[in-house]
């Protein structure tokens, strides 16, 4: 398969990659569409990846539970030169708050935090168990002292949580986190009564809920122009995801697997979180497993149409490439 001369270029400044480190997790969301099981990526391991993964802009770190892997902080120096997220269920609060003390010194203004939380503590805990509540609570608290450290709270939005889902993102707006990240719940989810809501209910929560996001400062000084430019970014973000709902069909070309990949615990090597490995990494060469997810993503479009989806993960490097988004987002131009 022929590559875009630009996409080569933009390969080397806008690659992102989602490593999943561990599959073992302290809870079991219902909402959760990871597979699970009791294997670590082990350190020799992350460190052929990250060789043959070359350069990557913005790295996920995945789990699994990512604070649960003894060696977390030895894998993201892997990567020096990325901007990493680490997502957490906030379970245990000083493992990771001395964790990520350690890490944001390390990387210095590139080092993003999400705090997991779907709802106020009765229906957080109804979704990720007992107890999950109050612990990420005070893990969100703790946090907030660990200087050089962008801090988010991430909710997984489903027919469980929307009925909630303003009064309860005011309530996080008041704990003062840099943002809040809002997730359209996707995948298989291990319990099949979790769904999206109906589209006509999240259409008409829109206004509130880009009132509140529109609030944050994203981490930046009060009145900046890349804080407002992220403020955009999100509104984008979200009527865009409302319009490929609504649609059932593709407006932001995908670019994986030319800016997007994931790897899991054992190499395995897919272009998305929602489509199957198609090789490992650990056992065969970039340049091999790249021209089979071209394959793979080509016979799949072939059979369904242009690839879609709702996954912020997904869309970021998507909208940063594709020129009338970006005319959008610098604009402040709905889709």
């Amino acid at each position: 398969m022929l590559r875009h001369p630009l996409l080569c270029l933009f390969q080397g400044y806008l690659r992102h990659v989602i490593l999943h480190i561990t599959d073992r997790c302290s809870l079991r969301c219902k909402t959760c569409f990871v597979r699970k099981g009791g294997r670590d990526m082990h350190i020799e391991e992350a460190r052929h990846i990250a060789g043959r993964l070359g350069k990557v802009r913005w790295l996920d770190i995945g789990g699994g539970e990512p604070f649960l892997h003894p060696g977390l902080a030895d894998i993201c120096r892997l990567f020096p030169n990325s901007d990493i997220t680490i997502p957490t269920n906030g379970q245990d609060p000083d493992t990771i708050r001395d964790t990520a003390r350690d890490l944001a010194a390390f990387f210095k203004g590139r080092l993003t935090l999400a705090v997991s939380i779907d709802g106020f503590e009765s229906i957080n805990d109804a979704i990720r168990g007992a107890g999950s509540y109050q612990n990420a609570l005070q893990t969100l608290t703790l946090l907030r002292e660990v200087p050089g450290l962008t801090l988010k709270v991430n909710t997984v939005i489903s027919n469980a949580n929307l009925p909630e889902l303003t009064p309860f993102m005011r309530h996080i707006r008041a704990l003062e986190p840099d943002y809040h990240s809002l997730l359209l719940v996707r995948g298989a989810p291990d319990d099949p009564a979790i769904a999206l809501p109906p589209l006509k209910e999240l259409e008409a929560a829109t206004p509130e809920i880009l009132d509140i996001l529109g609030s944050y400062r994203f981490g930046n000084r009060p009145h900046s122009p890349m804080g407002m430019l992220k403020k955009r970014y999100q509104r984008y973000l979200w009527h865009i995801n409302l319009k490929t709902l609504r649609t059932r069909r593709c407006w932001v070309p995908c670019k994986a697997p030319y800016l997007h990949r994931v790897v899991y615990p054992d190499g395995g090597i897919s272009l998305c979180e929602l489509m199957p490995p198609v090789g490992n990494l650990l056992e065969e060469p970039m340049d091999v497993l790249e021209k089979r997810m071209h394959e793979f993503l080509e016979q799949y479009e072939r059979k369904q149409g242009p690839c879609f989806c709702t996954h912020n993960c997904n869309l970021g490097e998507n909208i940063q490439t594709h020129p009338r988004s970006i005319l959008a987002v610098l604009l402040g131009i709905d889709p």
